[in-house]
């Protein structure tokens, strides 16, 4: 059973991990370098704190989000600055890693979720091109022009069997889930085989623990369908450290149930409160949040290597959540939500 390093009083347990990749010595120094920059928990107050949508806003911008020019930006078009740091990232990492090709593997879920956009609208013969996300491995356009020719030339495999298999189905059954449930899967399966063409431990434990989250919340979302048995194994992701078994077995049973079972994993002890607020709500909203946790926790062991790719990896998870706080808290400020509401929903912060 894989297991994942577990936090005790605020120090890691597994502690330093040793790199022997000195080509990374450059990129790391960027990195550590740059990561004083990180929103830290008093500058994440204090955008919390601030009396107004602008003044939330002159906290990133402090930050370096945006460019000198922005200073006028209108708080309506913070969209644009999040999306725009989220770029300026993976340009930066893909620039200073003596392997960049790897960061692909985080920017794969947004290929996918472009495909779905792209096979959805031709099939319902709408446009939805306002759906698609510029930010993957292969641009947006380039990847429109690949479907809708269906000309699939360096496109990985594992993902032009996957539109291939979509349009098969599809055109046998009429149902768009189909398209869901098989692009998900070949989603996780080409981040699986990018982490073990790395061959870094840290990287496939890392991918270990998305695929294991993200069945846990399907898990969640069947069981709250009262779908059957089989649609759950048919949707669940494979290679995740949980047995499959541990979600077949409790579909049918109570959450407490569920909730037992987890604890004989390394997840247990983190998500209970998740899936217990689920349990009563309905809601996945504090599964999400403590599930970014756990996944910023885990990263946070990159701050004990001083070589390799882990602090760009550490660093890249640390700005994805920053900027999704970042958006926590503007959409907050503008539409008036309590202080203590905002801070309720924020994500541990990596600094």
């Amino acid at each position: 059973m894989l297991t994942y390093p577990i936090r005790k009083e605020g120090i890691w347990l597994s502690k330093a991990i040793k790199s022997k990749d000195t080509q990374y010595a450059y990129s790391v120094s960027r990195i550590r370098a740059i990561e004083r920059k990180l929103l830290d928990k008093g500058k994440l107050d204090r955008m919390v704190e601030a009396k107004s949508p602008e003044e939330a806003l002159k906290v990133l911008q402090d930050a370096d989000y945006g460019n000198r020019d922005s200073d006028a930006l209108n708080i309506y078009e913070y969209e644009n600055l999040l999306k725009d740091e989220n770029k300026k990232v993976y340009s930066l990492l893909k620039e200073i890693a003596p392997e960049p090709d790897v960061f692909d593997l985080f920017l794969i879920s947004n290929d996918y979720h472009n495909i779905k956009v792209l096979l959805k609208s031709e099939f319902s013969g709408q446009n939805s091109d306002s759906l698609l996300i510029e930010s993957g491995s292969i641009p947006a356009d380039k990847l429109k022009t690949m479907v809708m020719d269906r000309d699939f030339t360096g496109m990985p495999a594992i993902m032009r069997n996957a539109i291939e298999e979509c349009i098969h189905t599809y055109n046998k059954t009429l149902d768009p889930q189909v398209i869901d449930i098989i692009l998900d899967k070949a989603s996780f399966k080409q981040m699986k085989q990018i982490s073990l063409i790395s061959g870094n431990t840290f990287i496939k434990d890392l991918v270990t623990l998305f695929i294991d989250l993200a069945n846990i919340k399907i898990f969640l979302r069947v069981k709250a369908l009262n779908k059957p048995w089989d649609f759950l194994q048919k949707v669940l992701i494979p290679d995740g450290s949980i047995s499959s078994t541990v979600f077949t077995e409790n579909l049918d049973n109570p959450l407490d149930s569920f909730i037992d079972a987890l604890k004989f994993t390394s997840l247990g002890d983190f998500l209970e409160e998740g899936i217990e607020s689920f349990k009563t709500t309905g809601s996945l909203t504090k599964f999400e949040k403590l599930s970014d946790n756990l996944i910023i926790n885990y990263v946070k062991k990159s701050k004990y290597i001083s070589l390799g790719i882990e602090p760009l990896v550490g660093y890249l998870m640390a700005k994805e959540i920053e900027i999704k706080n970042a958006r926590i808290i503007m959409v907050g400020k503008i539409n008036n939500i309590s202080n203590e509401v905002i801070r309720e929903r924020l994500r541990e912060a990596y600094v």
